[in-house]
Protein backbone atom coordinates (compact mmCIF):
# COMPACT_ATOMS: atom_id res chain seq x y z
CA UNK A 1 0.00 0.00 0.00
CA UNK A 2 1.57 3.24 -1.11
CA UNK A 3 0.74 6.28 0.96
CA UNK A 4 -0.09 9.43 -0.96
CA UNK A 5 1.63 12.74 -0.60
CA UNK A 6 -0.94 14.59 1.44
CA UNK A 7 -0.25 18.24 0.75
CA UNK A 8 -3.43 18.44 -1.29
CA UNK A 9 -5.38 16.32 1.17
CA UNK A 10 -4.20 18.37 4.10
CA UNK A 11 -5.36 21.65 2.55
CA UNK A 12 -8.62 20.44 1.09
CA UNK A 13 -9.82 17.49 3.10
CA UNK A 14 -8.62 17.69 6.69
CA UNK A 15 -11.41 19.88 8.04
CA UNK A 16 -14.08 17.88 6.24
CA UNK A 17 -12.76 14.51 7.27
CA UNK A 18 -12.06 15.42 10.87
CA UNK A 19 -15.67 16.50 11.17
CA UNK A 20 -16.67 12.92 10.46
CA UNK A 21 -15.32 10.55 13.09
CA UNK A 22 -14.05 7.24 11.68
CA UNK A 23 -16.84 4.71 11.64
CA UNK A 24 -16.57 0.97 11.79
CA UNK A 25 -13.98 -1.04 13.68
CA UNK A 26 -11.21 -3.52 13.08
CA UNK A 27 -11.86 -7.20 12.55
CA UNK A 28 -11.50 -8.52 16.10
CA UNK A 29 -11.56 -12.28 16.79
CA UNK A 30 -14.93 -13.53 17.97
CA UNK A 31 -14.77 -17.03 19.44
CA UNK A 32 -17.11 -19.58 17.94
CA UNK A 33 -18.81 -22.49 19.69
CA UNK A 34 -19.47 -26.03 18.61
CA UNK A 35 -23.11 -27.09 18.36
CA UNK A 36 -22.16 -29.90 20.78
CA UNK A 37 -21.65 -27.54 23.73
CA UNK A 38 -23.53 -28.83 26.79
CA UNK A 39 -23.85 -32.42 25.61
CA UNK A 40 -23.20 -35.03 28.28
CA UNK A 41 -20.85 -37.23 26.23
CA UNK A 42 -17.13 -36.92 25.41
CA UNK A 43 -17.91 -34.70 22.42
CA UNK A 44 -19.84 -32.31 24.63
CA UNK A 45 -16.99 -32.26 27.11
CA UNK A 46 -14.54 -31.29 24.34
CA UNK A 47 -16.89 -28.62 22.98
CA UNK A 48 -17.16 -27.21 26.50
CA UNK A 49 -13.37 -27.27 26.80
CA UNK A 50 -12.93 -25.09 23.71
CA UNK A 51 -15.73 -22.74 24.82
CA UNK A 52 -14.18 -22.33 28.27
CA UNK A 53 -10.70 -21.74 26.82
CA UNK A 54 -12.03 -19.09 24.43
CA UNK A 55 -13.95 -17.43 27.25
CA UNK A 56 -10.79 -17.16 29.35
CA UNK A 57 -8.74 -15.87 26.41
CA UNK A 58 -11.39 -13.26 25.59
CA UNK A 59 -11.63 -12.11 29.21
CA UNK A 60 -7.84 -11.77 29.38
CA UNK A 61 -7.81 -9.99 26.01
CA UNK A 62 -5.24 -12.39 24.58
CA UNK A 63 -7.15 -13.60 21.50
CA UNK A 64 -4.69 -13.92 18.63
CA UNK A 65 -5.91 -12.09 15.49
CA UNK A 66 -3.53 -13.51 12.87
CA UNK A 67 -6.01 -16.04 11.43
CA UNK A 68 -9.80 -16.14 11.28
CA UNK A 69 -12.25 -18.31 13.23
CA UNK A 70 -14.53 -20.73 11.39
CA UNK A 71 -18.12 -20.52 12.58
CA UNK A 72 -19.20 -23.68 14.39
CA UNK A 73 -15.72 -25.23 14.41
CA UNK A 74 -13.72 -23.89 17.39
CA UNK A 75 -10.75 -26.14 16.58
CA UNK A 76 -10.24 -24.64 13.10
CA UNK A 77 -8.93 -21.31 11.81
CA UNK A 78 -8.44 -20.13 8.26
CA UNK A 79 -6.27 -17.61 6.44
CA UNK A 80 -6.54 -16.30 2.88
CA UNK A 81 -4.27 -18.98 1.49
CA UNK A 82 -6.27 -21.87 2.97
CA UNK A 83 -9.58 -20.20 2.12
CA UNK A 84 -8.55 -20.27 -1.54
CA UNK A 85 -8.99 -24.08 -1.58
CA UNK A 86 -12.67 -24.01 -0.61
CA UNK A 87 -13.93 -25.04 -4.04
CA UNK A 88 -11.07 -27.43 -4.80
CA UNK A 89 -11.30 -30.04 -2.05
CA UNK A 90 -13.65 -32.43 -3.79
CA UNK A 91 -11.94 -35.69 -2.93
CA UNK A 92 -11.58 -37.10 0.57
CA UNK A 93 -7.79 -36.84 0.74
CA UNK A 94 -7.78 -33.18 -0.27
CA UNK A 95 -10.59 -32.32 2.13
CA UNK A 96 -8.85 -34.10 5.02
CA UNK A 97 -5.58 -32.29 4.28
CA UNK A 98 -7.43 -28.98 4.14
CA UNK A 99 -9.06 -29.56 7.53
CA UNK A 100 -5.73 -30.67 9.01
CA UNK A 101 -4.10 -27.44 7.82
CA UNK A 102 -6.84 -25.35 9.44
CA UNK A 103 -6.56 -27.35 12.66
CA UNK A 104 -2.80 -26.77 12.70
CA UNK A 105 -3.42 -23.04 12.22
CA UNK A 106 -5.77 -23.02 15.22
CA UNK A 107 -3.35 -25.02 17.34
CA UNK A 108 -0.56 -22.58 16.50
CA UNK A 109 -2.67 -19.57 17.49
CA UNK A 110 -3.90 -21.18 20.70
CA UNK A 111 -0.31 -21.95 21.70
CA UNK A 112 0.27 -18.21 22.04
CA UNK A 113 -3.13 -17.51 23.57
CA UNK A 114 -2.46 -20.09 26.27
CA UNK A 115 1.04 -18.77 26.89
CA UNK A 116 -0.40 -15.27 27.34
CA UNK A 117 -3.13 -16.28 29.80
CA UNK A 118 -2.60 -14.84 33.28
CA UNK A 119 -0.97 -17.39 35.56
CA UNK A 120 -3.49 -18.67 38.08
CA UNK A 121 -2.74 -20.32 41.39
CA UNK A 122 -4.05 -23.69 42.50
CA UNK A 123 -4.11 -25.08 38.95
CA UNK A 124 -5.94 -28.33 38.36
CA UNK A 125 -4.13 -30.60 35.84
CA UNK A 126 -5.96 -30.56 32.52
CA UNK A 127 -8.01 -27.51 33.46
CA UNK A 128 -7.85 -24.11 31.80
CA UNK A 129 -5.53 -22.99 34.63
CA UNK A 130 -2.93 -25.65 33.77
CA UNK A 131 -1.11 -24.47 30.65
CA UNK A 132 0.84 -27.67 30.12
CA UNK A 133 -2.30 -29.76 30.38
CA UNK A 134 -4.07 -27.56 27.85
CA UNK A 135 -1.66 -28.23 24.99
CA UNK A 136 -2.31 -31.97 25.00
CA UNK A 137 -6.04 -31.57 25.33
CA UNK A 138 -6.14 -29.20 22.34
CA UNK A 139 -5.04 -31.96 19.98
CA UNK A 140 -7.09 -34.78 21.49
CA UNK A 141 -10.32 -32.79 21.68
CA UNK A 142 -9.77 -31.25 18.26
CA UNK A 143 -9.28 -34.69 16.72
CA UNK A 144 -12.35 -36.08 18.47
CA UNK A 145 -14.61 -33.26 17.27
CA UNK A 146 -13.12 -33.35 13.78
CA UNK A 147 -13.83 -37.07 13.40
CA UNK A 148 -17.43 -36.60 14.51
CA UNK A 149 -18.10 -33.44 12.49
CA UNK A 150 -17.09 -34.79 9.08
CA UNK A 151 -18.59 -38.22 8.82
CA UNK A 152 -20.50 -37.48 5.62
CA UNK A 153 -20.57 -35.00 2.76
CA UNK A 154 -23.18 -32.57 4.10
CA UNK A 155 -20.94 -31.16 6.88
CA UNK A 156 -18.14 -30.89 4.33
CA UNK A 157 -20.23 -28.58 2.17
CA UNK A 158 -21.11 -26.50 5.23
CA UNK A 159 -17.43 -26.04 6.06
CA UNK A 160 -16.62 -24.95 2.49
CA UNK A 161 -19.14 -22.15 2.86
CA UNK A 162 -17.92 -21.04 6.29
CA UNK A 163 -14.13 -21.23 5.83
CA UNK A 164 -13.74 -17.70 4.52
CA UNK A 165 -11.27 -14.92 5.27
CA UNK A 166 -12.78 -11.42 5.49
CA UNK A 167 -10.98 -8.56 3.80
CA UNK A 168 -9.25 -5.77 5.74
CA UNK A 169 -11.50 -2.97 4.51
CA UNK A 170 -14.43 -1.50 6.42
CA UNK A 171 -17.47 -0.62 4.30
CA UNK A 172 -19.09 1.91 6.63
CA UNK A 173 -16.16 4.39 6.65
CA UNK A 174 -16.12 4.28 2.87
CA UNK A 175 -19.80 5.15 2.75
CA UNK A 176 -19.60 7.92 5.35
CA UNK A 177 -16.32 9.28 4.00
CA UNK A 178 -17.45 9.80 0.41
CA UNK A 179 -14.95 7.21 -0.77
CA UNK A 180 -15.54 7.62 -4.55
CA UNK A 181 -14.53 11.28 -4.26
CA UNK A 182 -11.71 10.84 -1.75
CA UNK A 183 -10.20 7.97 -3.75
CA UNK A 184 -9.47 10.41 -6.60
CA UNK A 185 -7.24 12.50 -4.33
CA UNK A 186 -5.64 9.38 -2.86
CA UNK A 187 -4.93 7.94 -6.32
CA UNK A 188 -3.23 11.16 -7.31
CA UNK A 189 -1.04 11.07 -4.22
CA UNK A 190 -0.15 7.42 -4.74
CA UNK A 191 0.86 8.11 -8.34
CA UNK A 192 3.12 10.93 -7.20
CA UNK A 193 4.81 8.74 -4.60
CA UNK A 194 5.33 5.92 -7.08
CA UNK A 195 6.85 8.29 -9.64
CA UNK A 196 9.31 9.59 -7.07
CA UNK A 197 10.12 6.06 -5.88
CA UNK A 198 10.95 5.02 -9.44
CA UNK A 199 13.39 7.92 -9.72
CA UNK A 200 15.22 7.14 -6.49
CA UNK A 201 15.27 3.31 -6.75
CA UNK A 202 18.45 1.60 -7.87
CA UNK A 203 19.90 -1.91 -8.14
CA UNK A 204 23.34 -0.44 -7.38
CA UNK A 205 24.83 0.33 -3.94
CA UNK A 206 24.05 3.78 -2.55
CA UNK A 207 26.79 6.37 -2.76
CA UNK A 208 27.83 8.73 0.02
CA UNK A 209 25.62 7.18 2.69
CA UNK A 210 26.71 6.81 6.30
CA UNK A 211 25.20 3.43 7.00
CA UNK A 212 25.00 0.58 9.44
CA UNK A 213 25.05 -2.77 7.69
CA UNK A 214 23.50 -5.87 9.26
CA UNK A 215 24.26 -9.41 8.07
CA UNK A 216 22.99 -12.78 9.33
CA UNK A 217 25.05 -15.04 11.54
CA UNK A 218 27.44 -17.18 9.54
CA UNK A 219 26.41 -20.70 8.69
CA UNK A 220 28.99 -23.47 8.43
CA UNK A 221 27.58 -24.67 5.14
CA UNK A 222 24.81 -23.19 3.01
CA UNK A 223 22.45 -25.78 1.51
CA UNK A 224 21.17 -26.14 -2.02
CA UNK A 225 17.63 -24.79 -2.00
CA UNK A 226 16.62 -27.00 -4.93
CA UNK A 227 17.02 -30.22 -2.96
CA UNK A 228 15.15 -28.82 0.05
CA UNK A 229 12.14 -27.59 -1.93
CA UNK A 230 11.86 -30.43 -4.47
CA UNK A 231 12.31 -33.17 -1.86
CA UNK A 232 9.89 -31.75 0.70
CA UNK A 233 6.90 -33.94 1.42
CA UNK A 234 3.67 -32.39 0.16
CA UNK A 235 0.15 -33.06 1.37
CA UNK A 236 -2.85 -33.75 -0.86
CA UNK A 237 -3.22 -29.99 -1.48
CA UNK A 238 0.38 -29.70 -2.68
CA UNK A 239 1.52 -27.71 0.37
CA UNK A 240 5.14 -28.48 1.35
CA UNK A 241 5.85 -29.75 4.85
CA UNK A 242 9.36 -28.62 5.76
CA UNK A 243 11.21 -30.06 8.71
CA UNK A 244 12.51 -27.51 11.24
CA UNK A 245 16.05 -28.02 9.90
CA UNK A 246 14.94 -27.57 6.28
CA UNK A 247 13.00 -24.43 7.15
CA UNK A 248 15.97 -22.98 9.02
CA UNK A 249 18.28 -23.79 6.09
CA UNK A 250 16.04 -21.99 3.59
CA UNK A 251 15.81 -18.90 5.77
CA UNK A 252 19.57 -18.91 6.28
CA UNK A 253 20.27 -19.18 2.55
CA UNK A 254 18.10 -16.24 1.47
CA UNK A 255 18.53 -14.01 4.53
CA UNK A 256 19.26 -10.47 3.33
CA UNK A 257 21.82 -7.93 4.35
CA UNK A 258 20.12 -4.84 5.75
CA UNK A 259 21.73 -1.49 5.08
CA UNK A 260 20.29 1.55 6.82
CA UNK A 261 21.35 5.13 6.31
CA UNK A 262 21.76 6.02 9.96
CA UNK A 263 21.33 9.35 11.71
CA UNK A 264 20.21 8.30 15.16
CA UNK A 265 18.79 5.48 17.28
CA UNK A 266 15.54 5.50 15.29
CA UNK A 267 17.47 4.01 12.34
CA UNK A 268 18.75 0.97 14.22
CA UNK A 269 16.96 -2.38 14.07
CA UNK A 270 16.14 -4.33 17.20
CA UNK A 271 13.75 -6.48 19.22
CA UNK A 272 10.27 -5.36 20.32
CA UNK A 273 9.87 -5.38 24.12
CA UNK A 274 7.25 -4.37 26.65
CA UNK A 275 8.62 -1.69 29.00
CA UNK A 276 7.89 -1.18 32.67
CA UNK A 277 5.56 1.65 31.59
CA UNK A 278 3.48 -0.93 29.69
CA UNK A 279 4.55 0.47 26.32
CA UNK A 280 6.15 -1.14 23.30
CA UNK A 281 9.72 -0.22 22.54
CA UNK A 282 12.55 -1.58 20.40
CA UNK A 283 15.69 -2.84 22.11
CA UNK A 284 18.37 -1.93 19.58
CA UNK A 285 20.99 -3.84 21.56
CA UNK A 286 19.48 -6.96 20.01
CA UNK A 287 19.54 -6.72 16.19
CA UNK A 288 17.05 -9.42 15.22
CA UNK A 289 15.28 -10.44 12.03
CA UNK A 290 11.99 -12.27 12.44
CA UNK A 291 11.19 -15.08 10.00
CA UNK A 292 7.78 -16.27 8.85
CA UNK A 293 7.00 -19.01 6.35
CA UNK A 294 4.03 -18.52 4.04
CA UNK A 295 2.73 -20.00 0.81
CA UNK A 296 1.11 -18.65 -2.31
CA UNK A 297 -0.29 -19.91 -5.60
CA UNK A 298 0.95 -19.38 -9.14
CA UNK A 299 -0.96 -21.21 -11.83
CA UNK A 300 -1.19 -24.79 -10.59
CA UNK A 301 1.86 -24.51 -8.34
CA UNK A 302 2.03 -23.96 -4.58
CA UNK A 303 5.07 -21.76 -3.94
CA UNK A 304 7.10 -21.17 -0.80
CA UNK A 305 7.54 -17.64 0.58
CA UNK A 306 10.21 -16.54 3.04
CA UNK A 307 9.33 -13.42 5.04
CA UNK A 308 12.06 -11.45 6.85
CA UNK A 309 10.75 -8.77 9.23
CA UNK A 310 12.67 -6.05 11.09
CA UNK A 311 11.66 -3.35 13.55
CA UNK A 312 12.84 0.21 14.21
CA UNK A 313 12.06 2.29 17.32
CA UNK A 314 10.16 4.89 15.30
CA UNK A 315 9.66 6.88 12.19
CA UNK A 316 10.54 10.24 13.74
CA UNK A 317 8.24 13.15 13.07
CA UNK A 318 9.50 16.01 10.95
CA UNK A 319 7.24 18.36 12.93
CA UNK A 320 4.10 18.31 15.05
CA UNK A 321 1.88 18.10 11.95
CA UNK A 322 3.74 15.16 10.42
CA UNK A 323 0.93 12.69 9.87
CA UNK A 324 3.23 9.75 8.98
CA UNK A 325 5.65 9.83 11.92
CA UNK A 326 5.24 7.96 15.18
CA UNK A 327 6.43 5.17 17.43
CA UNK A 328 7.55 1.88 15.89
CA UNK A 329 8.38 1.24 12.28
CA UNK A 330 9.50 -1.78 10.35
CA UNK A 331 9.90 -3.61 7.08
CA UNK A 332 8.91 -6.98 5.62
CA UNK A 333 11.15 -8.34 2.85
CA UNK A 334 9.69 -11.41 1.13
CA UNK A 335 11.28 -13.92 -1.23
CA UNK A 336 8.97 -16.14 -3.28
CA UNK A 337 10.67 -19.32 -4.48
CA UNK A 338 9.70 -21.24 -7.59
CA UNK A 339 9.03 -24.99 -7.59
CA UNK A 340 12.78 -25.63 -7.77
CA UNK A 341 13.67 -23.36 -4.86
CA UNK A 342 15.01 -20.47 -6.95
CA UNK A 343 13.94 -16.86 -6.27
CA UNK A 344 11.08 -15.80 -8.52
CA UNK A 345 9.91 -12.58 -6.90
CA UNK A 346 11.12 -10.20 -4.20
CA UNK A 347 8.75 -7.83 -2.39
CA UNK A 348 8.84 -5.26 0.41
CA UNK A 349 6.23 -3.55 2.55
CA UNK A 350 6.45 -1.54 5.72
CA UNK A 351 4.83 -3.29 8.66
CA UNK A 352 1.78 -1.04 8.35
CA UNK A 353 1.11 -2.54 4.91
CA UNK A 354 2.32 0.72 3.36
CA UNK A 355 4.73 1.25 0.47
CA UNK A 356 4.33 -2.06 -1.30
CA UNK A 357 7.03 -2.70 -3.90
CA UNK A 358 7.50 -5.78 -6.11
CA UNK A 359 10.81 -6.73 -7.73
CA UNK A 360 10.23 -9.56 -10.25
CA UNK A 361 13.08 -11.63 -11.65
CA UNK A 362 13.46 -11.95 -15.45
CA UNK A 363 11.46 -15.21 -15.29
CA UNK A 364 8.31 -13.19 -14.64
CA UNK A 365 6.60 -10.97 -17.18
CA UNK A 366 4.33 -8.18 -15.99
CA UNK A 367 0.78 -8.30 -17.33
CA UNK A 368 0.04 -5.47 -19.73
CA UNK A 369 -3.11 -4.76 -17.73
CA UNK A 370 -3.23 -5.44 -14.00
CA UNK A 371 -6.75 -5.53 -12.63
CA UNK A 372 -6.16 -3.50 -9.47
CA UNK A 373 -7.77 -0.13 -8.78
CA UNK A 374 -4.45 0.98 -7.25
CA UNK A 375 -1.68 -0.38 -9.51
CA UNK A 376 1.24 -1.92 -7.59
CA UNK A 377 4.69 -0.41 -7.83
CA UNK A 378 6.78 -2.89 -9.83
CA UNK A 379 10.52 -2.33 -10.05
CA UNK A 380 13.49 -4.29 -11.37
CA UNK A 381 15.20 -7.06 -9.38
CA UNK A 382 18.97 -7.50 -9.62
CA UNK A 383 20.54 -10.84 -10.51
CA UNK A 384 21.62 -12.78 -7.41
CA UNK A 385 23.84 -15.80 -6.74
CA UNK A 386 22.56 -16.86 -3.29
CA UNK A 387 25.48 -19.11 -2.35
CA UNK A 388 27.92 -16.25 -2.97
CA UNK A 389 25.88 -13.10 -2.43
CA UNK A 390 23.44 -11.46 -0.06
CA UNK A 391 20.52 -9.50 -1.40
CA UNK A 392 21.11 -6.14 0.23
CA UNK A 393 18.04 -4.09 1.17
CA UNK A 394 19.16 -0.47 1.57
CA UNK A 395 16.84 1.98 3.34
CA UNK A 396 16.75 5.73 3.72
CA UNK A 397 17.10 7.28 7.16
CA UNK A 398 13.98 8.25 9.15
CA UNK A 399 11.37 7.07 6.60
CA UNK A 400 13.10 3.72 6.04
CA UNK A 401 12.02 3.75 2.41
CA UNK A 402 13.71 1.04 0.35
CA UNK A 403 15.83 2.91 -2.19
CA UNK A 404 18.35 0.26 -3.24
CA UNK A 405 18.13 -3.48 -3.78
CA UNK A 406 21.47 -4.94 -4.85
CA UNK A 407 23.67 -8.05 -4.46
CA UNK A 408 26.75 -7.93 -2.24
CA UNK A 409 29.46 -10.53 -1.64
CA UNK A 410 29.01 -12.77 1.40
CA UNK A 411 32.75 -12.49 2.05
CA UNK A 412 32.72 -8.70 1.89
CA UNK A 413 35.23 -6.92 4.13
CA UNK A 414 32.78 -4.10 4.82
CA UNK A 415 32.14 -3.71 8.55
CA UNK A 416 28.78 -5.08 9.63
CA UNK A 417 26.77 -5.93 12.71
CA UNK A 418 25.49 -9.48 12.96
CA UNK A 419 21.79 -10.18 13.42
CA UNK A 420 20.08 -13.37 14.55
CA UNK A 421 17.14 -15.06 12.85
CA UNK A 422 14.23 -15.75 15.21
CA UNK A 423 10.72 -17.02 14.61
CA UNK A 424 8.02 -14.37 14.10
CA UNK A 425 5.89 -16.25 16.61
CA UNK A 426 8.01 -14.79 19.40
CA UNK A 427 6.27 -11.47 18.79
CA UNK A 428 2.95 -13.11 19.64
CA UNK A 429 4.09 -13.87 23.20
CA UNK A 430 6.63 -11.43 24.66
CA UNK A 431 7.61 -11.14 28.30
CA UNK A 432 6.02 -8.17 30.01
CA UNK A 433 7.16 -6.16 33.01
CA UNK A 434 4.67 -7.89 35.31
CA UNK A 435 6.18 -11.34 34.94
CA UNK A 436 3.58 -12.53 32.46
CA UNK A 437 3.47 -12.73 28.69
CA UNK A 438 1.74 -10.55 26.13
CA UNK A 439 1.53 -10.33 22.36
CA UNK A 440 3.02 -7.38 20.54
CA UNK A 441 -0.37 -7.04 18.85
CA UNK A 442 -3.79 -6.29 20.29
CA UNK A 443 -6.82 -8.39 19.30
CA UNK A 444 -7.52 -5.78 16.60
CA UNK A 445 -4.17 -6.82 15.01
CA UNK A 446 -2.53 -3.41 15.68
CA UNK A 447 0.61 -2.75 17.71
CA UNK A 448 -0.46 -0.44 20.56
CA UNK A 449 1.08 3.01 20.45
CA UNK A 450 1.97 2.85 16.74
CA UNK A 451 -1.03 4.90 15.57
CA UNK A 452 -0.39 7.73 13.12
CA UNK A 453 -2.22 11.03 12.62
CA UNK A 454 -2.95 10.00 9.04
CA UNK A 455 -5.75 7.80 10.37
CA UNK A 456 -7.83 10.98 10.75
CA UNK A 457 -7.35 11.76 7.07
CA UNK A 458 -7.31 8.40 5.30
CA UNK A 459 -10.07 6.64 7.24
CA UNK A 460 -12.52 6.96 4.30
CA UNK A 461 -10.37 4.40 2.44
CA UNK A 462 -11.76 1.74 4.78
CA UNK A 463 -8.33 0.73 6.06
CA UNK A 464 -8.33 0.47 9.85
CA UNK A 465 -5.91 2.95 11.45
CA UNK A 466 -3.74 3.68 8.38
CA UNK A 467 -0.05 3.81 9.24
CA UNK A 468 -0.25 1.66 12.38
CA UNK A 469 1.93 -1.43 12.60
CA UNK A 470 -0.03 -4.66 12.43
CA UNK A 471 0.26 -8.44 12.68
CA UNK A 472 1.25 -10.51 9.67
CA UNK A 473 -1.79 -11.79 7.79
CA UNK A 474 -3.69 -8.55 8.38
CA UNK A 475 -1.99 -6.24 5.87
CA UNK A 476 -4.06 -4.28 3.39
CA UNK A 477 -1.60 -2.98 0.78
CA UNK A 478 -3.75 -0.51 -1.16
CA UNK A 479 -5.87 2.48 -0.23
CA UNK A 480 -7.84 2.47 -3.49
CA UNK A 481 -9.76 -0.70 -4.21
CA UNK A 482 -8.71 -3.77 -2.22
CA UNK A 483 -5.44 -5.68 -2.12
CA UNK A 484 -3.78 -7.82 0.56
CA UNK A 485 -0.17 -8.82 1.12
CA UNK A 486 -1.23 -12.43 1.67
CA UNK A 487 -3.55 -12.64 -1.34
CA UNK A 488 -2.80 -16.15 -2.67
CA UNK A 489 -3.59 -15.09 -6.24
CA UNK A 490 -1.58 -11.86 -6.40
CA UNK A 491 1.19 -13.40 -8.53
CA UNK A 492 -1.32 -14.55 -11.13
CA UNK A 493 -2.92 -11.11 -11.13
CA UNK A 494 0.37 -9.27 -11.70
CA UNK A 495 2.62 -11.64 -13.64
CA UNK A 496 2.91 -14.51 -16.05
CA UNK A 497 5.80 -16.97 -16.22
CA UNK A 498 8.32 -16.90 -19.04
CA UNK A 499 9.64 -20.47 -18.61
Amino acid sequence: MSRPRCSVLQRICVLVLLALLPAGCAIIPVPTRSARVGASDALGSCADFFADLDHRAAQAQVLDPGAFRVEGYPYLRVNRFLASFRKEVGNQAAFAAWVDQMQALDHDARKYEIANLPQATGSIPGSANDKNGLYGKLASCGNLLKAADFKDNQPQESLRKKATAPDEYMSLPRVLGLYPLISLFVSHGVSNWQAEARKTFSTEPPGGWQTIRYVPEKSNELPAARSIVTQARRDALGIPDYSPDARQALFQLYAPAWEVRTEAEYDRIGAPVWTSEDELDIDTRQPLTYTLLSFTRFGKEILTQLNYIIWFPSRPKENALDIYGGSLDGLNYRVTLDKNGEPLLYETIHNCGCYYEAYPTPRLKVHEKIDYAEPPLILKAPELTPLKQFMTVAMESRTHYVQHLYPSARRSQVAAEVYSLVDYGELRSLHDAKGGRRSMFSPDSLAPGSERLERFILWPTGVVSPGAMRQWGRHAVAFVGERHFDDPFSLDKMFMGTD
